[in-house]
């Protein structure tokens, strides 16, 4: 009984302590502006994205990574003074004029003022000359199953001896995939055209960061690694590589080791990264992003999964792409346009180059 009496004790203070809240409501208040824009040494025309990341609506895809802003007036400035207006192709979403491009050698800074009257800036920043790709290429690696063959990728930079640089390197993927034309009608019916080979641009957004400390005037390795033989279709890689300031280097430095943090005691503490934008109008407004300046080469490999594979693994494969129905016999179409369901489908060309 005694402890009885002790249980309701405890349970009548537990409850007596509770502060029921009402009317709990959470915002985001947030009114950081979100700026991104690049310039390089071919030819545009060049982006630059406006954005708030606080007023996104997750019922409109089009405001999903936050509200766009428009009707700015956005411009590069040289280190002569020139000026080059953007015009607002979409909401948020600014190009430079046809022809303009960067030259090497001079600065360039981004001035963009809002409708409300204010001015963010970037710091001059200048290009340097676009880096050499000094390898490119890929191998057959063989396997017992087609699961394991692989094709290794080598890439690498050549560095320029006794000056300090530091590399950005964006990736993007380009995949064939082919789908499988429908039984032709009947005479006199004529048969339509077919045409099946399609190519899918998979999303890439973390970029290769490289410097040459301890590896002055050496060729910079980059892992690419591997892909796979499960079909013989091509597989295109592009690699856009910038020679950037050590403070851009630096900006997307910190933005892959935040982003690869894994919750242990020792992992660095996740910090707001600053780029090198600011309001100079209105100090409180914060800015976040990054207007990236450098030299830019770009070069795409084809990786041929069809010619020069030896003859006993492309039987493997051929059943092997049977077996699974890679090829989506079960799903044939006249237009590889309405393969809505493959993922990031660019239809029947690559985007040039």
């Amino acid at each position: 009984m005694r402890h009885l009496l002790i249980l309701f004790c405890a349970l009548f203070l537990l409850s007596s302590c509770e502060t029921e809240i009402e009317d709990f409501e959470t915002q985001n208040l947030s009114s950081a502006i979100v700026v991104y824009g690049e310039i390089s040494t071919i030819d545009g025309p060049y982006n630059v994205r406006l954005n708030y990341v606080s007023g996104y609506s997750p019922y409109d895809i089009t405001q999903f990574s936050g509200q766009p802003i428009t009707n700015a007036n956005v411009r590069i400035i040289d280190g002569n003074g020139k000026e080059t207006a953007y015009y607002e192709k979409s909401e948020g979403y600014y190009l430079s004029p046809a022809g303009f491009k960067g030259v090497v050698g001079q600065k360039y800074k981004l001035r963009i003022r809002l409708q409300d009257g204010k001015i963010i800036e970037s710091a001059y920043s200048t290009i340097n000359p676009a880096p050499e790709l000094a390898e490119f290429s890929y191998t057959f690696k063989d396997a017992a199953k087609v699961e394991n063959m692989r094709f290794p990728l080598k890439a690498s930079i050549k560095d320029t001896k006794d000056v300090e640089n530091y590399y950005f390197i964006k990736r993007q993927d380009f995949r064939q995939f082919l789908l499988t034309c429908p039984t032709p009608p009947p005479p006199p019916a004529p048969v339509p055209a077919c045409n099946c080979l399609c190519w899918q641009a998979p999303q890439n957004t973390q970029p290769y960061l490289v410097d040459d400390f301890l590896r002055n005037g050496k060729d910079l390795s980059l892992d690419l690694g591997q892909l796979p033989y499960e079909d013989f279709t091509e597989w295109v890689v592009q690699l856009d590589a910038y020679s950037v300031s050590k403070e851009a280097y630096t900006y997307w430095k910190r933005l892959e080791d935040q982003r690869k943090l894994s919750g242990g005691i020792f992992d660095k503490v996740p910090a707001q990264i600053i780029g090198n934008l600011k309001c100079t109008s209105d100090p409180s407004q914060e800015v976040l992003g990054f207007f990236m300046v450098g030299g830019l080469t770009q070069k795409r490999l084809n990786v041929d999964r069809f010619n020069g594979i030896p003859v006993e693994a492309y039987q493997k494969l051929l059943f092997y792409v049977d077996f699974n129905n890679i090829r989506r016999k079960d799903i044939p179409l006249w237009n590889c346009k309405d393969a809505a369901f493959i993922k990031y489908n660019l239809g029947y060309s690559l985007p040039p180059l």
